[in-house]
C-alpha cells in the first residue's frame, strides 16, 4: 500500500471517472487503474463497483475512503512539521476563494501577498463557499476566504470585512426621493435575482424573504443583473465592493438600506489543527491590512446565510 495508491483512490472517488481522475492525478488512465486494482488485491476487497455508471463506491469502500483521507492528510503534514520546526515559510499554500468574492477581494491583496511571501507558491481555487469548506475539511485547501458565519467547531474563523449589501434602483423604479432604502417599500416582483444555485442568491433570500421575484431575466452573472437594472429593467442587489468598481456615472443609481445595513461577513477560515497556522495568521493580518484602505462599516446586521 502506497500513499500514491490512496491518492488515486481518492481522486476516483471524487471524480467518479477513471479518465478525469487520471488527468487530475497527472498519470495515465491505465496506470491509475492498475494501481487501484493492486491496492484492492492487496486488501482483498473491492473499493469500487465498476459495473455502475458513473462508478460507485462499495459499502466497505466508503469506510476505507474515510480512513484513506486521514492517512493522506497526515502524510502531507510531515513536510509541514519539518518546516514548522525549522521556522521556514516555504512550499505551497492552497487558497480557496468564494466565486462571489473573486473579482473584488483577490485584486486587493494578491500583490502584497506575493511580495510578503516570495518563497510560497500560492494556488487558488474558486467555487461556492460550501464546496470550499468541504474541501477544507478534506485537507484539499489550507484556508478559505469565504462567506460566514458557519457552524463548525473544527474550523477557525477570522472575520476580515463586513460588506454591506446595496440596491441598484433606476429612475423608472424609484418611488420617492429617499436616499435610503426601506424593504417594506420595495415590490419583490421588480427585483432581478440570480438563480437558486448561485451563492449570492442565498444572501438575497436572507435579506428579502420572498419567493416572487422578477422572472423575466434569469441570469447568474451579478454584473449582467446590475447592468440590466442600470438600464431600467428592474431593481438589483449589489455588494459594496462591487459597487466601488461601478463606473462613476452609474453610482447615483445605487442606494443603501436604512441602518443597520444588511451585510455579509467575509472571513478567513482554516482548520484548528493546521500546522501552517503561524503562516495563516500572518496571511490574515496582511489581508486585513490590505482592506484598511476601503471604508469599514460597523452599524450592520450580519446576514446569517445557510452554508
Amino acid at each position: 500500500m502506497t500513499i500514491n495508491q490512496l491518492k488515486y483512490v481518492l481522486a476516483l472517488y471524487k471524480h467518479k471517472n477513471f479518465t478525469t481522475a487520471a488527468q487530475k492525478s497527472l498519470v495515465s488512465q491505465p496506470s491509475l487503474s492498475m494501481q487501484i486494482q493492486k491496492l484492492e488485491k492487496e486488501l482483498n476487497t473491492k473499493i469500487f463497483d465498476r459495473s455502475k455508471k458513473p462508478i460507485e463506491t462499495t459499502e466497505i469502500g466508503e469506510k476505507l475512503i474515510k480512513q484513506f483521507r486521514i492517512i493522506v492528510s497526515e502524510s502531507l503534514k510531515v513536510k509541514d512539521l519539518i518546516n514548522y520546526q525549522k521556522n521556514k515559510i516555504i512550499g505551497n499554500l492552497n487558497i480557496g476563494i468564494s466565486s462571489t468574492l473573486e473579482s473584488t477581494i483577490l485584486p486587493i491583496f494578491t500583490k502584497n501577498l506575493l511580495e510578503k511571501f516570495p518563497e510560497i507558491n500560492f494556488k487558488y481555487t474558486t467555487n461556492n463557499s460550501k464546496f470550499l469548506y468541504d474541501s477544507l475539511n478534506n485537507n484539499e485547501l489550507d484556508f478559505v476566504i469565504g462567506i460566514t458565519p458557519l457552524n463548525n467547531s473544527n474550523l477557525t474563523v477570522r472575520p476580515l470585512y463586513y460588506e454591506p449589501i446595496l440596491m441598484v434602483i433606476p429612475e423608472n423604479f424609484k418611488n420617492d426621493e429617499a436616499t435610503e432604502v426601506e424593504l417594506s417599500k420595495i415590490n419583490s416582483k421588480d427585483i432581478l435575482i440570480p438563480e437558486k444555485e448561485n451563492e449570492f442568491r442565498n444572501t438575497i433570500d436572507n435579506i428579502f424573504l420572498s419567493e416572487t421575484y422578477n422572472e423575466k431575466f434569469k441570469n447568474n452573472s451579478l454584473e449582467t443583473l446590475v447592468n440590466l437594472s442600470i438600464n431600467g429593467n428592474g431593481i438589483a442587489f449589489i455588494p459594496y465592493l462591487n459597487f466601488l468598481n461601478l463606473a462613476d456615472q452609474h453610482k447615483d443609481k445605487v442606494f443603501k438600506f436604512k441602518a443597520p445595513e444588511p451585510a455579509r461577513e467575509i472571513s478567513v477560515v482554516f482548520k484548528n489543527n493546521n500546522l501552517k497556522k503561524h503562516i495563516l495568521e500572518e496571511v490574515f493580518l496582511l489581508l486585513k491590512n490590505s482592506l484598511k484602505k476601503i471604508q469599514s462599516f460597523t452599524d450592520v446586521k450580519i446576514i446569517n446565510t445557510k452554508i
